[in-house]
């Protein structure tokens, strides 16, 4: 029973969700993959674009993760959700609402630092759902 409650409630809960949703969206998925340079410091933009823009706002479900399970920014039902952030990402990631019409679903991640380096992944979940994975490489003092 201390098993079963351990797995409701902490990050292996999530970590199994989130395992599960990847190897679900591999089955019927377009996988893109970028490399993007930033600077110390500066902002970087993490691109993510659908082939197939939603037809309404209220189909938009995007899912921003770092290193396939740190939660960096999620975009539900057509809004910005930061309520299951992870906090190395409070007040840094930002993406840009006018744009998801039109399916750009990029992130703009602020003040980067070394600890930022990394693959993020970006899950737009559709009916032909799509994986971008954008590896940054973090460059300067």
């Amino acid at each position: 029973m201390a098993i079963y409650k351990r797995i409701l409630s902490g990050n292996l809960w999530r970590w199994c969700f989130f395992t599960l949703l990847s190897v679900f969206l591999m089955a019927d998925e377009v996988s893109l993959q970028e490399t993007v340079v930033g600077f110390i410091g500066d902002s970087v933009v993490l691109p993510c674009f659908s082939k197939k823009p939603p037809l309404t706002i209220q189909d938009i479900t995007v899912l921003w993760r770092y290193k396939y399970d740190l939660n960096v920014y999620d975009i539900i039902k057509g809004k910005g959700s930061v309520e299951e952030q992870n906090q190395e990402y409070n007040n840094r990631a930002e993406t840009f609402p006018e744009e998801y019409k039109t399916g750009n679903f990029s992130l703009k991640l602020n003040n980067l630092q070394h600890t930022d380096a990394g693959k993020y992944q970006c899950y737009i979940i559709s009916k032909e759902s799509e994986d971008w994975i954008v590896e940054l490489r973090i460059e300067g003092v």
